[in-house]
């Protein structure tokens, strides 16, 4: 046998080997549980490829049928077709065949024509040209030593649904080892759609011929954030994904919201895949499961009952003003104890700082350090309101943090069905027929709720009106979305408002962005979705939406306290201080005065003391 041949024979079986090494590496990095060849023809080379798959620790099924794709694989699933000609395997299979789920492997010649235009968008699909994706280098020297370097190139398969299918170069193999190149170059091609139009079914909710600009104005006008603020804050979180995506957005307004009868509703052009996204927020619930998938979890606010808690400790100090009765009625008493003072007061500076010694008492300042002279009293009372303000800033502080944190009140929904409230609830149809009307057995704490409470009332329904003087009246947990109650929260008192307590019942996650099951858009939208929680977006449109409760003024007591709340006692001191020093001045001046004085009458007298002697 001539070298020639040798060489040739080695190159042919090394070739396979290494393919087979290649194609396990690719499906190993893909992290698939299973390959399925699709393949059709002789069956010793099939089961000859599905041994040498297994001898680099892959399992292989190899089939002729497409519809064993069908099957409802619980893991990543790799698909390795070679392409031959006059092959019509590919015509078989559906768009559905191509989504996430399934890693393609394509080796051949060239991108089937069933690749152009008729699969999905989020395809994960490589390509290895078996003529152009194999690098060779042979160094022979003698008959019996043969070095051989390979590498196996990979090409990604981008098919834009606009565009068509591109190639792409992606990863590399060597006896090294599996590497993508262009995994980020890769990733980025499919977080481009190239504006290509997308559909965002939106309800037109409150919007009407009233409003003065089209329905997209209405959409971003913040003028009004509590009406139809889920549909707003949706659509505007709607609108940033597809514009991550750099996609054309396309609004089509809907009529009705959450119903599946009929073609106007976002329900059913989302469900359909007529629409790519909902332009409103929609919660979980079993029947949508099956036909909706969820993209991101949003709602701008919580549900659950609002009732007004009594504190049993007090709530008076630092926290509600004096009026001026009160303020009148101190002076009085101020004035009463310094003349009392004044006259029990035995020594001449004793009953000349009377007062200053009552006002440093009512202070809380220690009395018996005031000084005699003017200046020193006026520096002493200074120092002694500075002193004052500042440990009630400091006392209001911790009792408003006390007050939040030490209120009473039931917290959860079983507390809340032993406690003496009664319960009611807006008549919204999401709670009527998921929750009060419903049995729910997986829901034991509010199935106990309802065993201790409803069995007594006749009328549980109320519209927003009604339960909120019901709330007020403080004998009432009243159950309503908190958007719903908030601009009514004005009948309330600063007291009461201070009072509220909450028991929540449908938490912010089950409420979701919504787009089509299982999708060609449904991960790149997730992605999207996680992409705008990475970032803050997501917080900051919830904050942009949502409607604020009134705040309790005495909880703002609590806050820090800046440079402007304390201006005016810095004055107060400055203006303290200068006068401090005015008025000793002019007591140096009137005490050097009578000093004079004194020693001109001193010498006077000791003068007549002398002509009486003489």
């Amino acid at each position: 046998m001539t070298l020639k041949l040798k060489i040739l024979l080695i190159i042919i079986t090394y070739w396979s080997i290494m393919i087979i090494q290649a194609v396990a590496a690719f499906f190993k990095y893909k992290i698939v549980s299973s390959i399925i060849i699709l393949a059709c023809g002789n069956e010793f080379e099939q089961m000859r490829l599905v041994r040498q798959l297994s001898l680099q620790g892959m399992r292989a099924t190899v089939s002729c049928d497409p519809s064993i794709l069908n099957v409802n694989h619980k893991s990543l699933q790799g698909v390795l077709y070679i392409s031959r000609p006059n092959d019509t395997l590919l015509d078989k299979t559906s768009r559905n065949h191509f989504s996430m789920r399934f890693k393609w492997l394509l080796i051949g010649d060239e991108v089937p024509p069933r690749f152009n235009y008729s699969i999905r968008y989020d395809a994960d699909i490589t390509f290895f040209d078996s003529q152009q994706g194999v690098t060779q280098t042979i160094d022979a020297t003698n008959d019996t030593s043969v070095a051989y370097h390979e590498s196996v190139f990979f090409e990604d398969l981008y098919i834009h649904c606009r565009d068509g299918v591109s190639r792409h170069p992606w990863a590399v193999w060597s006896t090294a080892g599996f590497r993508p190149m262009f995994e980020l170059e890769r990733i980025r091609r499919r977080h481009n759609l190239k504006q290509y139009p997308m559909r965002i079914a939106t309800p037109v909710g409150h919007y009407d011929d009233s409003y003065a600009g089209t329905f997209a104005d209405y959409l971003v006008d913040n003028a009004s954030p509590g009406q139809d603020s889920a549909i707003r804050c949706s659509y505007g979180t709607a609108s940033l994904i597809l514009e991550w995506l750099q996609a054309k957005e396309v609004i089509e307004e809907m009529e009705q919201w959450g119903h599946d009868a009929g073609n106007k509703s976002m329900f059913t052009r989302v469900a359909q895949g007529t629409s790519e996204i909902g332009g409103a927020i929609l919660r979980i619930q079993n029947q949508r499961l099956t036909k909706l998938d969820y993209v991101i979890p949003l709602w701008p606010f919580k549900v659950g009952f609002t009732y007004v808690g009594e504190r049993e400790s007090s709530s008076n100090m630092f926290v509600i003003p004096f009026t001026g009765a009160t303020w009148a009625a101190c002076a009085v008493v101020t004035i009463i104890l310094a003349l009392a003072q004044r006259a029990t007061a035995k020594e001449h500076a004793e009953k000349e700082g009377a007062l200053v010694a009552v006002i440093a008492t009512l202070l809380q300042q220690d009395a018996s350090a005031v000084p005699e002279g003017a200046s020193g009293r006026i520096t002493f009372l200074v120092l002694s309101v500075c002193s004052m303000l500042m440990y009630a800033y400091y006392s209001s502080a911790i009792v408003s943090a006390l007050m939040s944190a030490g209120s009473s009140g039931p917290t959860t929904l079983r507390a809340l069905g032993d406690s003496r409230y009664r319960i009611a609830s807006e008549d919204y149809e999401w709670q009527r027929h998921q929750m009060f009307d419903k049995f729910i057995p997986d829901w034991p704490e509010l199935e106990y709720l309802k065993r201790k409470k409803l069995q007594s009332m006749t009328n549980f329904y109320m519209d927003w009106q009604a339960g909120m003087q019901l709330v007020k009246s403080g004998t009432t947990a009243y159950h309503a979305e908190y958007n719903h109650m908030y601009p009514l929260m004005s009948v309330l008192s600063d007291d009461q408002l201070c009072k509220l307590q909450y028991v929540h019942t449908v938490p912010p996650v089950m409420s979701w962005v919504v787009t089509t099951k299982r999708g060609q858009w449904t991960n790149v939208l997730r992605i999207g979705g996680d992409w705008l929680h990475e970032t803050g977006l997501a917080t900051r449109m919830l904050s942009r939406w949502q409607v604020k409760p009134p705040p309790c003024r005495a909880a703002l007591l609590a806050e820090r306290v800046s440079y402007g709340d304390v201006a005016s006692l810095i004055v107060l001191t400055v203006v303290g201080f200068v006068a401090s020093f005015a008025v000793l001045f002019v007591e140096r001046a009137v005490a050097k005065s009578q000093s004079k004085k004194k020693n001109k009458g001193d010498d006077k007298s000791q003068e007549e003391t002398v002509d009486g002697i003489i």
